[in-house]
């Protein structure tokens, strides 16, 4: 009997240093999830942070191709008119130059200057 009672009371002595043991894990274990839950939503807050800087950056990158795109139009559009400009010029110089010429061979054959 009384081999049996010691036995009794090793095995509730380890039940209960058991059930203590598992009371700990099971705080460890919610404390573990606690954590868990909150490093999630702290990744899920950076991750919405970043795609919120990420779309500010594109449409920022977006702003300025459209403002690049805009001024080499415009550049381009006043290179055209400059040379638009300088062709004209160049044409009633030529003009001029042709009808001085045409002045001159007509008055060297004795011609009438009127058809220049």
């Amino acid at each position: 009997m009384l081999l049996k009672n010691k036995f009794m009371i090793a095995l509730l002595a380890a039940t209960i240093s058991l059930a203590g043991c598992s009371e700990k894990q099971e705080e460890s274990a919610e404390e573990m999830k606690k954590e868990a839950g909150e490093m999630y939503s702290d990744a899920a807050e950076k991750t919405e942070d970043l795609v919120e800087e990420g779309k500010d950056k594109a449409e920022d990158l977006k702003e300025d191709a459209a403002d690049a795109y805009d001024d080499a139009k415009d550049t381009t559009a006043e290179a055209v008119e400059a040379a638009k400009e300088k062709a004209e010029a160049a044409k009633k110089a030529a003009a001029a130059k042709l009808k001085e010429a045409c002045i001159a061979a007509k008055k060297k054959l004795g011609e009438s200057t009127e058809g220049c």
